[in-house]
């Protein structure tokens, strides 16, 4: 009898611990999808992303995205701490997800990097005002003309004679030579 005490003894604090763990990922996951609602929520009500797209003319869904890395970040956090309750390499599994975290932070600073210059590039297009909607403008270097559909925060559109629509990032049209001739020939 005393080796199924002594063996008890030990299954019990295990199995109690694993169930905790287990406890603490399922709270975790919840949390995660319920930040996920919210965050959608909010910005379905504020509506960031209509604000967004209409500024910078990019389809990308800021809600989706801030939602996504909201929710996974707390189910990466729920699953360090279920580990860590049961006592489970938490040092390489806390330096893998920081790595991880450091590695996507890389990612979007260089791809956002592009979106930063056009972005600036746009700005001062439309603080020397040179280029406005309905001008005929010729790009010397990249070979194009046509009228100017819409300037917008990261890019121009413009519809050539051959009835093509040419979206130029604002910063490759900042660094051209651009012509406005005085008289367009049909």
């Amino acid at each position: 009898m005393d080796e199924a005490n002594v063996a008890l003894s030990i299954v019990n604090p295990v199995i109690v611990e694993v169930i905790i763990a287990l406890l603490i990922f399922f709270m975790g996951f919840v949390i995660g999808k319920i930040a996920q609602k919210l965050i959608l929520q909010f910005f379905r009500l504020s509506e960031l992303d209509k604000i967004f797209k209409k500024h910078t003319g990019m389809k990308v869904s800021l809600s989706i995205i801030a939602s996504t890395v909201v929710s996974y970040f707390i189910y990466v956090v729920a699953i360090v701490m279920a580990l860590n309750r049961l006592k489970i390499a938490t040092t390489i599994i806390t330096t893998i997800v920081i790595l991880l975290i450091l590695i996507l932070i890389l990612f979007v600073i260089f791809g956002l990097n592009d979106m930063f210059a056009n972005f600036s590039a746009g700005l001062m297009l439309k603080i020397k005002g040179n280029i406005k909607q309905g001008d005929y403008i010729r790009i010397k270097d990249k070979h194009i003309e046509g009228y100017v559909v819409s300037v917008n925060s990261l890019s121009v559109r413009i519809e050539t004679r051959k009835e093509e629509m040419v979206f130029i990032p604002n910063m490759a049209l900042f660094r051209s030579e651009i012509v406005k001739p005085k008289r367009i020939k049909h």
